[in-house]
């Protein structure tokens, strides 16, 4: 867990069990024994701290959304290629089974061409 603070890391981890906990972001993205790095803070600092755990040379998940504006979002993905990295931002609905399936159907043409989705 990382954290502003490290008596916040702390206190967020030992409420999950986890038995590391760093004093800003840097530290958590650096840290040899991360494998991952989950970005679940306020959407404002998204980019700022997918940037950092990418530049350390982790795969991100990015709570949506994944930047606030174009511009960031592209950086970000430039970084992750440039660096052979996985991206992704967590919008959990691309994953349901009924959207998946809506997919499928999609692509194989059982359902007519898509047109928009809102």
């Amino acid at each position: 867990v990382g954290a502003r603070s490290l008596e916040a890391a702390q206190a967020f981890a030992t409420s999950l069990g986890v038995p590391k906990a760093h004093a800003g972001y840097e530290a958590l993205a650096n840290d040899p024994d991360v494998d991952v790095v989950y970005v679940g803070t306020v959407a404002q600092t998204h980019a700022d701290c997918a940037r950092i755990a990418l530049a350390a040379g982790k795969p991100v998940l990015v709570e949506k959304p994944l930047a606030m504006n174009g511009e960031e979002a592209a950086e970000l993905v430039a970084l992750a290629k440039s660096r052979g990295l996985f991206l992704l931002e967590g919008m959990w609905t691309r994953f349901f089974p009924a959207v998946v399936k809506a997919r499928e159907l999609l692509e194989a043409g059982a359902i007519g061409e898509g047109v928009a989705v809102s």
